[in-house]
């Protein structure tokens, strides 16, 4: 039964993807419009600089360049994420039927993770900014996912990242503070990514049926490792530094912005909830969210 309705939910995310899906490759996605000069890269609140003393400081201009340079860092990392996420699925999919439901809503997924990872792209240099450089750790990880990710750890930690960007892209599309490119990617992402997130809580909750304790609690605690890692990721002091802040002041500022904290913690909310009905939130894992400031 359990298997049917799995079937059944994947058919239904086919025919929804034929019925709404975007074109991101088109230049009026990534198309200035007049004003855009002077609006930021994503709502100034989701900036984990916003309402600190550094940020008081700043003048509008400066909040703008700033911002458009964090949403570069965000989005560069959701590209990270997507392509680490692809290569992953196929790699443990490359024998399976390809006339399987999950099978085929998988490949359309992959389709449009390239269009958004090249929307994505299209979006911050048509903003004016640019990728930063990542961590040697976060790449280190991200080669420990591409390879030995079981099927809920690789689904767990892809949703974790997708219900995290939905929340702040839900804020960016419907903000006339943000410049144009973004707003229209954000509202893109949003739209198709609603599926992946579907497909991935119907796969975590078929992969942990019949499954050891043992196996739940090491997933559990890799979910919220590659959780942390990521969240941190989005913080990256080659940012700043290219901006000509002093790490140790940003840091600072950073380390004591409670309305940061609020807002990941408010971005983790959905999440939290699926991990914690689904069995895959144990001390250990509260403890590492905590950390994250997503708990």
């Amino acid at each position: 039964m359990a298997g049917s309705e799995s079937d059944a939910l994947f058919e239904t995310l086919l025919e929804s993807a034929k019925r709404l899906s975007f074109d991101s490759r088109s230049p009026l996605v990534s198309r200035l419009e007049p004003g855009d000069d002077e609006r930021h890269g994503m709502t100034p609140q989701w900036s984990p600089l916003f309402g600190t003393p550094l940020w008081d400081g700043m003048s509008e201009v400066e909040r703008v360049r700033l911002t458009r340079s964090e949403v570069a860092q965000f989005l560069g990392i959701g590209i990270w994420l997507e392509v680490g996420l692809q290569v992953a699925l196929l790699r443990a999919s490359h024998s399976a039927d390809p006339g399987r439901p999950d099978v085929k809503f998988l490949l359309n997924e992959c389709a449009d993770e390239n269009l958004h990872s090249l929307m994505f792209a299209n979006a911050v240099e048509s903003i004016g900014s640019h990728f930063y450089p990542r961590d040697r750790m976060l790449d280190f990880f991200g080669w420990l996912f591409r390879h030995i990710a079981w099927d809920e750890v690789a689904y767990g930690i892809v949703l974790a990242g997708e219900e995290i960007f939905d929340v702040m892209q839900r804020d960016w599309m419907d903000s006339d503070d943000v410049a144009a490119p973004i707003r229209r990617s954000a509202y893109i992402h949003v739209v198709e990514e609603s599926r992946h997130m579907a497909f991935a809580r119907r796969k975590i909750r078929d992969r942990l049926v019949g499954r050891s304790r043992f196996r739940r609690f090491v997933s559990t605690v890799i979910i919220a490792a590659g959780m942390h890692l990521i969240a941190r990721s989005l913080i990256n002091r080659r940012v700043y530094e290219d901006l000509g802040f002093d790490w140790d002041v940003v840091k600072a500022n950073i380390d004591g912005n409670e309305h940061h904290r609020m807002m990941f913690r408010r971005a983790a909310e959905a999440f939290v909830e699926f991990l914690s009905r689904e069995g895959l939130l144990n001390s250990g894992a509260r403890w590492i969210y905590r950390k994250s400031n997503l708990l």
